[in-house]
């Protein structure tokens, strides 16, 4: 059954090749292959939506992205692959003949296809195209051995992002193309890494993109999953062509543009996600970008922000569109909790108006936004039917027209079409559905689902999933699956790792406790220096809450608990401190002792403990430098706050777990270094071989997985053996 949810495809991606076709990009993952597998699928949008071929697997595809207007009778595509023998192609598709095909191998290291520095974008003209790549390493000794922080976890050890210029002649030859490497002045002691670029319709020479700085000590804090960095918006201007090198792309060493370059963002602010919408009619250029509060909570509330660039003054003024939203408003709206990023092209135009649509975390599940030029948000799939369906945006076609993705807890993943019909008046039609075995369909429908709002915590909630079908005589078992962050939400979308614990026969209750997203900015913020204190009774709460409404029981094999980093340090708390509730644990790289110099994020551990770690980054207006941007150096933790945190840490209640447990570590996590659960282990192992010999304690370590553990073979591992181990100890 794991191999069968696992292998269902998952919509990643869209684009609407013309009026009638839109290619959909599917994730699979391949049990037998051990492999993520990226396949393509053709849908005509006719009256009756059908596929126009069978999916394509795009094998060594590492991005494809379709020129936005193109002089050719047929739709332009850039196309970037990487091989198993670590050769780089790029390739340009004019309809289905390879216009051109450059081998970049030896020009720069691998792609950026990671969210936070991904850049694949086509100019107006498209006939030039930017990505991002790892720039080759110096070979100069006195350059060699220079320590260059790197990206940090989930980032395979990368350092040195870097923009790439790609263009061509159409009526030349093809060996006549040219790459050059963009590199934006700023001071050297100021190092900036920059990713996320895209072009301006107005002017070629002018590029938009995010810039990420260092700390006042040279630290690169880790970025993924983290929005509060020093980063900012930047308006790039490239040399003129008759000042570029033109030499033809014929060696290991790319022409490289030195540009000016200016920042567009306040120091205050963390700055992401550049999008540009351009109204071809009144040749009006607006710039959109999201922020976070840098410093704080590394994830938390965005405010989208919007800027003219089509005007030929010298200074760009932005306006809030959306702000933060501290408390939900009347409507119950909770403010912008997106998936790190806006849409690659989130417009679409009604009656002459323009909005921007785009998902967003809401309560425990994720929603269509649409978004006016006015900031006006309208939430475009309420739950008005108990479905409780969670939806994300995958591509616009620019005019009326989305396409998302939706799904539940036993619904996996479909593909609709939207078309707006008026202010949040939207016409839906499923165009995909996934193929399920018979035995799957059945399974799924015996489950049942909601979501519990607990009480007396405030807007905790959980969403609960539990087999519900023929046979079903007793209360089944509970396991709560807790989210790591904190500042994060579980939401009511399909996830096959809980579908399979739930048909074999256990309820399983995923809390968003206090601390999550998706409830305000107040909810996010309350947790900080309350971290193993207010979290852990919001899910213990939960825990007695399920078993007041009957879904859950009290006893021997009926409790059961799991999560990985924060989800981690909750889960072991809860055993510790709660020793007789629980009978077994499955964790994964948890946190558990009070070490921050270990890990890519060490201000995580000043932060969620309300200890000031300040991030600025350079101030508005940069490389222009006052006497007021000399900010506080990060703190040196002092032995008072060492000891404060030590008492909310999970190590404090080792010595009280009496629950079976078994640890899940890998041995490549930059996040949680794997020493919080060697340290915990030993710690359980002592106790157990001392205290309480009837104690089982195990831990499977994965030497090259990260903070994730997300490779398909680990995966299916971590979820097998949780499975086994609670069966265990059922009753």
């Amino acid at each position: 059954m794991y191999r069968a949810l696992t292998e269902i495809p998952l919509p990643t991606e869209a684009h609407f090749v013309d009026k009638d076709v839109v290619q959909v990009k599917f994730s699979v993952r391949d049990n037998t292959r051990n492999v993520k597998r990226s396949v393509s699928n053709s849908i005509f949008l006719g009256s009756q939506s059908f596929p126009v071929a069978p999916a394509v697997d795009t094998g060594d595809v590492v991005a494809a992205i379709f020129a936005p207007a193109s002089s050719v009778c047929f739709p332009r595509q850039a196309v970037f692959r990487e091989t198993t023998d670590e050769k780089r192609y790029l390739e340009v598709w004019t309809g289905n003949t390879l216009e051109l095909s450059t081998d970049v191998t030896s020009s720069h290291q691998s792609f950026y296809s990671e969210d936070f520095f991904s850049s694949f974008s086509f100019s107006h003209s498209d006939l030039a195209l930017m990505y991002v790549a790892e720039a080759n390493a110096p070979t100069e000794h006195s350059a060699k051995y220079k320590f260059t922080p790197t990206l940090g976890e989930g980032v395979a050890g990368r350092k040195r992002p870097t923009i790439f210029m790609f263009r061509w002649d159409a009526s030349a030859l093809p060996d006549q193309a040219s790459l050059a490497s963009v590199l934006p002045f700023v001071p050297e002691d100021h190092g900036i890494l920059f990713g996320q670029a895209v072009f301006s319709p107005l002017n070629s020479r002018t590029i938009y993109a995010t810039g990420y700085e260092y700390t006042r000590d040279g630290r690169l804090l880790g970025l993924k999953w983290c929005y509060n960095r020093p980063s900012g918006i930047w308006e790039i201007k490239l040399p003129s062509t008759s000042d570029e090198t033109k030499d033809a792309l014929t060696d290991a060493s790319p022409t490289s543009l030195l540009c000016v370059s200016k920042k567009l963002t306040p120091s205050h602010l963390s700055c992401r996600s550049p999008r540009i919408h351009y109204d071809v009619a009144s040749k009006r250029a607006s710039l959109f970008w999201l922020s976070c509060a840098s410093g704080g909570p590394h994830a938390g509330t965005f405010s989208l922000h919007s800027a003219d660039i089509s005007a030929a003054a010298q200074e760009i003024s932005s306006r809030v569109l959306v702000d933060t939203v501290w408390e939900p408003r009347s409507d119950g709206f909770p403010g912008l909790y997106l998936d790190a990023n806006l849409p690659l092209s989130p417009f679409v135009t009604f009656d002459d108006a323009n909005f921007l649509v785009f998902s967003s975390v809401w309560g425990s599940r994720s929603t269509v936004l649409l978004v006016t030029e006015h900031g006006v948000v309208k939430d475009l799939t309420p739950d008005t039917d108990g479905t409780l369906f969670s939806w994300s945006v995958l591509a616009t076609d620019g005019n009326r027209r989305f396409v998302c993705s939706r799904s539940s807890p036993t619904i996996p993943h479909e593909v609709l079409l939207g078309q707006l019909e008026g202010l949040g008046d939207v016409t839906w039609r499923v165009v995909s559905t996934p193929h399920l075995l018979p035995g799957v369909r059945r399974d799924l429908s015996y489950l049942s689902y909601s979501v519990i709002s607990v009480p007396e915590r405030g807007k905790t909630q959980t969403v609960v999933v539990r087999p519900s079908g023929p046979g079903v005589f007793t209360t089944p078992p509970c396991i709560h699956f807790i989210h790591g962050g904190p500042h994060n939400a579980t939401t009511t979308a399909f996830s096959a790792e809980v579908a399979f614990l739930a048909i074999a026969g256990y309820t399983v209750s995923q809390p968003n406790y206090s601390g999550s997203i998706g409830f305000g900015e107040t909810f996010v913020r309350s947790l900080l220096g309350n971290c193993g204190t207010l979290d852990v009774q919001d899910c213990i709460a939960t825990v007695r809450h399920l078993v007041e409404l009957g879904l859950s029981v009290d006893g021997k094999g009926k409790q059961f608990v799991t999560g990985g980093s924060h989800g981690g340090f909750l889960a072991s708390h809860l055993i510790g401190q709660y020793p007789d509730v629980f009978t077994a644990a499955a964790i994964r790289n948890p946190v558990i002792s009070t070490d921050p110099l270990s890990s890519d994020i060490p201000d995580w551990y000043f932060n969620e403990w309300n200890i000031e770690y300040p991030l600025y980054s350079s101030p508005e207006g940069y490389p222009a430098r006052t006497s007021a941007d000399v900010h506080a150096l990060p703190p040196r933790r002092t032995p008072e706050q060492s000891q404060q945190i030590f008492k909310t840490s999970p190590i404090a209640y080792v010595d009280a777990v009496t629950a079976h447990v078994l640890l899940h570590l890998g041995g490549s996590d930059r996040r949680v270094t794997p020493t919080h659960g060697l340290e915990y282990y030993h710690a359980l192992k002592g106790n157990a071989r001392n205290l309480r010999p009837q104690q089982n304690i195990e831990m499977l370590w994965f030497e090259k997985e990260g903070h994730s553990l997300d490779s398909v073979e680990v995966k299916k591992i971590v979820c097998e053996s949780l499975w086994s181990w609670f069966e265990k100890y059922r009753a």
